[in-house]
């Protein structure tokens, strides 16, 4: 066997131009399997994991009916909060907290905006969310009368911290404001969260709802199936609420997510033929073309078996080399895009924010595109190479050499 390594090798690099050819077709195939899959699985994990660590955690809790009419008065009673929370408590390691949300006017003395106000347990909403490590100017809610207000809705209203605004809502009879004072602007890198939410505390939220009550529970999870989690707790908690896990409550994330396996799959079958083709026909050029020495090296007594293990490790040897390059080169650019993003700038970015979307997207790093975009590699130059090597087992050596 090193004697044929040894001769297909010899034999690759006496035509060098050909041999590059091939390790360059191998070496994009890779290239593009890698990044393809790096950032289609980054792109998947930058829309969850934000949205869930940010924002909505891995179950929600509402009230049965709360989310058809989201009305403060529609969400959970003071005494199912409790029994809630009890139920959840009970999950290993899981963390809650609850919310109180409305949509109100925020206004100062320069505009008013329509926001959704969202009232929280500021030591609670901590054990939930790493939304207070992205405060980027003064501090995270510490008290009543205090509020946070997203970085892009500050701008619009022209609102700096230390200054006043004022929060109307909808009471129990009639509309009802309050000033408050902005602590802190956060920045989340969501842009529906950036732009129309503001935070307060849950107590201030239910002085200015009237309702003693939450809208909602968050929980997060330990566990990496919180399907069968949401499930288990729906039954502990019975028909008076609603249970949902993060794909349930994000229908178009899920889509998506879906989309993007189903595009991915032909995309690398695709890429996987082309490299194929290429080296097929590379190889085959190649048998063609040494006719006549492979009729002398059958007729000096090599047996077809070991002239068709040479083509094939031909083959191989360059798909192996084209895999390195490809490979590494890949691997950087997944590295540079997780450590760096991708912005898609402003426009595309309020589109994704629609979406659920981070306004950049960051790549995956795994050691599994590696193996996986090898097995593919291994499989196209095996397939590839096969014709082109049993037409070299099967040259009779004197016609081989009378037509070479």
């Amino acid at each position: 066997m090193r004697a044929i390594l040894r001769l297909a090798w010899r034999n690759l690099w006496r035509h060098p131009q050909r041999t590059l050819l091939m390790i360059a077709i191998v070496a994009f195939g890779t290239f593009c399997v890698i990044v393809v899959w790096g950032f289609t699985d980054g792109w998947m994990k930058t829309m969850t994991s934000a949205q869930v660590s940010l924002d909505q955690g891995d179950l929600k809790v509402f009230a049965r009916g709360y989310r058809a009419d989201p009305a403060p008065e529609n969400g959970l009673s003071p005494k199912s909060l409790d029994r809630a929370l009890e139920e959840i408590g009970k999950l290993p390691q899981a963390r809650a907290t609850p919310r109180l949300s409305f949509f109100g006017m925020v206004k100062s003395a320069y505009g008013a905006v329509g926001a959704e106000i969202r009232g929280i347990d500021p030591l609670g909403e901590r054990k939930v969310t790493v939304l207070h490590e992205r405060v980027v100017e003064g501090h995270w809610l510490s008290g009543p009368g205090e509020i946070l207000l997203g970085e892009r809705l500050a701008r619009e209203l022209d609102v700096r911290v230390g200054e006043r605004v004022v929060v109307i809502a909808q009471g129990e009879k009639g509309p009802v404001s309050r000033a408050f004072r902005a602590v802190g602007l956060f920045s989340s890198g969501l842009p529906a969260l950036d732009k129309s939410t503001a935070f307060i505390t849950i107590e201030d939220a239910r002085a200015l709802t009237g309702f003693s009550g939450a809208t909602e529970i968050v929980v997060r999870l330990p566990s990496d199936s919180p399907q069968a989690v949401a499930e288990r707790l729906q039954e502990s908690l019975g028909e008076g609420v609603e249970v949902w896990d993060f794909f349930a409550l994000n229908p178009m994330i899920r889509e998506f997510v879906r989309i993007s396996w189903i595009e991915l799959t032909p995309l690398i079958a695709i890429l996987a033929l082309l490299s194929g083709f290429g080296v097929a026909n590379t190889v085959l050029f190649s048998v063609l073309e040494r006719t006549r020495e492979l009729g002398v090296m059958s007729a000096l007594g090599m047996s077809p078996r070991r002239l068709a293990r040479m083509v094939l490790a031909e083959s191989l040897l360059a798909s192996a080399l084209g895999y390195g390059v490809g490979a590494v080169a890949g691997y950087i650019v997944n590295l540079f895009l997780a450590t760096h993003g991708w912005s898609f700038g402003e426009a595309f970015s309020e589109m994704l924010g629609q979406a659920g979307m981070p306004a950049v997207l960051y790549s995956s790093v795994s050691g599994w595109y590696w193996l996986g975009s090898l097995s593919v590699v291994v499989a196209t130059g095996l397939i590839a190479a096969w014709y082109p090597a049993r037409r070299a087992a099967r040259l009779p050596p004197v016609q081989a050499i009378r037509e070479g």
